[in-house]
C-alpha cells in the first residue's frame, strides 16, 4: 500500500523519538559473535506507480516587472516549486517546465491534451502569473486529467512579490490534496533554533523557512 510523504515523515519521526527515548545502554550495539551478525536494514519506501504530470511554465498575458521581479520568469518559477513539491511527496512524477514546451494563455483554460498525452502525462497543470493594480500579482493554478479532458482544480491567488512562493506551494496543496484526498501540507513554515559561533561563545537564533528550505530568515539576532 502506499503512503505519502507526510505519513513517511511521521512514522519517521515517531521511530527515532522512541529511540531516543532508549538508556544509553539500550542503543548500544550487540557484541558480535562467531556467526554472521544479522543486521536490520530500514528500506525507503518509493512508490513505482508514480502519477505522471507535466508542469510547463506559468503563462503570462505581459511580461511586465514589478518590484524586479518578471513575470515571464515568475511563471516558470513557481512552476519549478510546485513540480518540486509534487516530486517530494513520492506519489507524482511530475515533469518541469525545464522538460516541457512553454503553454500560451489560451491554453490556460483550454490545454491541448493530445500533446499531454503524447508525454505520458496523466493529468497536467496550468496557470498564469499577471500584475494587478496593487503593486502584485494574480496567480492562476489549474489542474486537468488529460485522459478526461476535464477540469479537476480551480484556484487564484493575489499576492505581493514576495509572497510568489507560498501562492505556489497553495497550488501544489490543491492538487495534491485533489488527487490523493489527504491533506496539504507544502504550504507549511518550519521554526526552529539555529546555532552559531565557537564552543564558548554560541549564538541561538530563532529561525523560520518553507517545508522545503525555501525563504529562510532569522526571527531573532541572538541578543539577550
Amino acid at each position: 500500500m502506499k503512503r505519502s510523504l507526510a505519513t513517511r515523515l511521521t512514522l519517521l519521526a515517531t521511530a527515532m523519538g522512541a529511540f531516543a527515548a532508549l538508556p544509553a545502554a539500550a542503543q548500544t550495539p550487540p557484541a558480535t559473535t562467531g556467526d554472521t551478525p544479522r543486521t536490520a536494514e530500514v528500506v525507503a519506501e518509493v512508490s513505482t506507480e508514480r502519477t505522471v504530470i507535466a508542469v510547463p511554465a506559468f503563462a503570462t498575458p505581459a511580461v511586465v516587472n514589478v518590484a524586479g521581479l518578471s513575470t515571464g520568469t515568475l511563471g516558470r518559477q513557481i512552476a519549478d516549486v510546485i513540480a518540486a513539491d509534487l516530486e517530494r511527496s513520492g506519489l507524482y512524477a511530475p515533469l518541469g517546465p525545464g522538460s516541457v514546451r512553454a503553454i500560451t494563455m489560451g491554453e490556460v483554460r483550454a490545454p491541448q491534451f493530445a500533446d499531454w498525452q503524447a508525454r505520458n502525462a496523466e493529468n497536467v497543470v496550468h496557470g498564469f502569473v499577471q500584475t494587478n493594480s496593487t503593486g502584485g500579482f494574480v496567480v492562476g493554478c489549474y489542474l486537468y486529467d488529460t485522459q478526461l479532458g476535464s477540469e479537476l482544480v480551480r484556484q487564484g491567488f493575489e499576492i505581493q512579490p514576495g509572497d510568489w512562493r507560498r501562492a505556489a506551494h497553495k497550488c501544489a496543496d490543491a492538487i495534491y490534496s485533489r488527487l490523493s484526498g489527504e491533506s496539504p501540507f507544502f504550504d507549511s513554515r518550519v521554526a526552529y533554533i539555529a546555532e552559531s559561533g565557537p564552543k564558548g561563545n554560541r549564538i541561538k537564533r530563532l529561525a523560520m523557512m518553507d517545508s522545503d528550505g525555501g525563504n529562510h530568515r532569522f526571527i531573532t539576532n541572538g541578543q539577550a
